[in-house]
């Protein structure tokens, strides 16, 4: 699957090579990876209060371009002036297929189930062309939409800068004060560069803006296999 970095996880997905699940002529493929990371970034926002998250993902693909797959990631969050540890197991599904050599087209459907219970659904549509990448996410419980632009640039080593610009719309249900007002509208944008340390073990970095919430930073390793 020729897709652009989209988030902390996915960043290392792209980079792992799908490994065949039986033969050479299978029409499976599988690949996944094991993340220890200083944050748990998603959008601009920390998911994790700035400290360390432990992450996976799962996918099976086969040759005519549809998907499955699952991940796993801790995080924390406050609820009364109390801060809880919990976990998110998301499942996923999709379709994707270059149209030409340049061009790809993607579907994407992702169920987000937490461990402390509830769960959202979230929709995406993207485009690929070389290394530039928009995609559109719609979230039915949420209500809102999320637009993303990834360029991704090759450098030294085979190591790779992403940069990321996305925007909220219809985004109230987030709750963010904007002049006293509930901001229908959220902006971030950040870099993130992966370089390869072994030839299954990659160095991860990320430094993001979000309009609300300010800077955030990550630093980890990103085990492919």
């Amino acid at each position: 699957m020729n897709k652009l970095i989209l988030s902390s996880c996915a960043l290392a997905i792209a980079c792992t090579m799908s490994q065949p699940l039986a033969a050479e002529e299978s029409q499976f493929a599988a690949s996944g990876v094991l993340m220890g990371l200083s944050n748990y970034l998603w959008r601009g926002q920390t998911i994790s209060d700035n400290k360390p998250t432990l992450q996976g993902d799962l996918m099976v693909e086969h040759e005519s371009g549809f998907y499955l797959g699952t991940s796993f990631e801790t995080y924390r969050y406050e609820d009364e002036g109390s801060i809880y540890n919990d976990y998110e197991i998301d499942y996923y599904g999709g379709y994707y297929q270059m149209v030409t050599e340049d061009l790809g087209l993607g579907f994407n459907a992702m169920k987000y189930t937490y461990g402390a219970g509830g769960y959202s659904v979230e929709y995406a549509v993207s485009i690929d062309y070389k290394t530039l990448n928009l995609t559109v996410n719609y979230d039915q419980d949420v209500e809102a939409w999320y637009t993303e632009v990834n360029y991704g640039l090759d450098l030294f080593n085979e190591s790779q800068l992403v940069a990321h610009v996305g925007l909220f719309t219809d985004a109230e249900n987030y709750g963010y004060l904007d002049n006293g007002k509930v901001a229908d509208s959220i902006y971030d944008v950040g870099l993130r560069y992966r370089y390869p340390l072994l030839s299954q073990l990659d160095l991860m970095l990320e430094a993001s803006y979000q309009e609300f919430e300010h800077d955030h930073y990550m630093i980890g390793l990103a085990y492919n296999f």
